[in-house]
């Protein structure tokens, strides 16, 4: 009940802000909006479920009124583009949130909607494959029991929608690590290495490697399958990857500590998970999700700008080292003879 008064608190003040917007940028207001969700209702006749925002505007109206609060989120799902899983269900004037098994009453219901993205930045431990070798706490992830050459772990959800600022704060990195997205729920687990990985990641190169080659020791935007461009190595530890992600634009941006690094063109219409790769039983990773107004500004100007050409740059097909089964596929004997010098 705590953690539901401290939200309705929130989002009464985002309210008011919202209605004072007049000054803001778009990238600003559309963050808003995405919270508040304010969208028309439609037009029902006979008994209906209807659903307002905290501040008590009208969100949507389903008619005939769906048997269970998990059926009624699936209708809102399909209505507003909102996942079932950011969605809390109360009742008007209460703080109590209904289970998805909930009955709803057929001759109309009314019910407050709050949209709640914390699983966008929560590692998903239960579906991962090596779950008994990860430490999962929300936002942090270790894995002390790894008993494999790394660990991809993706978050409980992914975006589907609007504008997103990330930071990945590196408490500890072994050796490699990449943090990005990718539109491959499949990638969990360790059956994927990280050059294979299909997805927008910053490569944060090998700790202590003097390589200047951006598909093994230097860090890079690693984008389809392709070194593109050269990022800012990250130390041992004490390290911020940020990470814009506009789904409207269909742009990402990284910055390091602050410092932007690039940004590129991702897909729109297709959600996308977070992923950090795990690749040492040290590794500890803790991810934040923050207002979009708290981006770097030229973070936030990289979106509207020029972006890096993901076509190009280094295929890393070949350069999976971390996947076995792509090891083995190749042979030792094609492994060993490749060098630095061949990138």
């Amino acid at each position: 009940e705590i953690w539901l008064k401290r939200i309705l608190d929130r989002e009464n003040r985002a309210q008011a802000t919202l209605d004072q917007t007049v000054g803001l940028s778009r990238s600003r207001r559309r963050c808003v909006h995405v919270v508040m969700f304010a969208v028309a209702p439609s037009s029902c006749t006979g008994p209906v479920a209807r659903v307002l925002t905290i501040a008590g505007r009208a969100l949507a109206e389903v008619s005939p009124v769906p048997e269970t609060v998990g059926a009624l989120k699936m209708a809102l799902e399909a209505q507003l583009g909102i996942a079932q899983a950011l969605q809390k269900l109360v009742a008007r004037g209460s703080v109590e949130i209904f289970e998805d098994g909930e009955a709803l009453d057929p001759e109309g219901t009314e019910v407050v909607m709050i949209v709640d993205e914390s699983p966008m930045s929560t590692w998903d431990s239960d579906a991962n494959p090596r779950k008994d070798d990860l430490e999962v706490r929300g936002g942090s992830a270790k894995c002390p029991n790894m008993a494999t050459n790394y660990i991809n772990v993706l978050t409980k959800e992914p975006l589907r929608r609007g504008a997103h600022y990330f930071e990945f704060h590196m408490h500890s990195i072994g050796d490699e690590q990449w943090c990005g997205l990718v539109r491959n729920p499949a990638h969990a687990g360790h059956r994927t290495g990280g050059r294979a990985l299909d997805g927008w990641m910053y490569y944060a190169g090998r700790i202590g490697s003097r390589s200047a080659s951006t598909a093994d020791g230097h860090a890079a935007l690693h984008a389809q399958h392709r070194a593109v461009a050269p990022f800012d190595n990250l130390q041992m530890s004490g390290d911020i990857i940020g990470m814009l992600v506009d789904l409207s634009q269909g742009v990402v941006a990284f910055n390091l500590n602050g410092i932007l690094q690039g940004a590129c063109a991702i897909p729109t219409g297709i959600p996308l998970w977070l992923l950090t790769h795990l690749d040492t039983a040290t590794d500890h990773v803790e991810l934040r999700k923050l207002p979009v107004q708290d981006a770097p500004l030229d973070t936030q100007l990289a979106i509207t700008g020029s972006l890096l050409d993901t076509r190009k740059g280094l295929l890393l097909n070949f350069w999976d080292f971390d996947d076995e089964d792509n090891q083995s596929a190749f042979g030792e004997e094609a492994y060993d003879s490749c060098g630095d010098d061949d990138v």
